[in-house]
């Protein structure tokens, strides 16, 4: 079972230690279609205790696909609570884009190591 919850409001709810998808969909902003992930875009999501620190704490990169990929060992370090994360895309021609300001990141307890 994945205890990866994302809320309305773009909050991240995971179980610190499991595994876990996070699925990105981009809406288009002056359209109403769903953008397309191209072959030569790369999307990154970054997890920093607060969006002031310049370490990140987890750092996911995709390459022509919309979903990341959480391994127990990207959290299972980390302290219960809340971060921030955000989520970019640099297309196949250059351009970077925000397609989630910063947003919480929460990592619950866990009983079982």
């Amino acid at each position: 079972r994945n205890m990866l919850y994302v809320e309305s409001n773009g909050t991240i709810r995971l179980t610190r230690g499991d595994s876990a998808r996070f699925k990105v969909t981009i809406q288009q902003p002056d359209e109403n279609d769903e953008y397309i992930i191209q072959p030569g875009d790369t999307l990154r999501m970054t997890v920093k205790k607060s969006t002031d620190d310049t370490q990140s704490l987890v750092r996911k990169v995709v390459v022509g696909a919309s979903t990341f990929y959480f391994e127990p060992t990207d959290t299972e370090r980390l302290a219960y609570g809340k971060y921030k994360y955000d989520v970019e895309i640099t297309t196949e021609s250059g351009d970077v884009y925000t397609v989630i300001e910063p947003t919480t990141f929460e990592l619950l307890q866990e009983v079982t190591w």
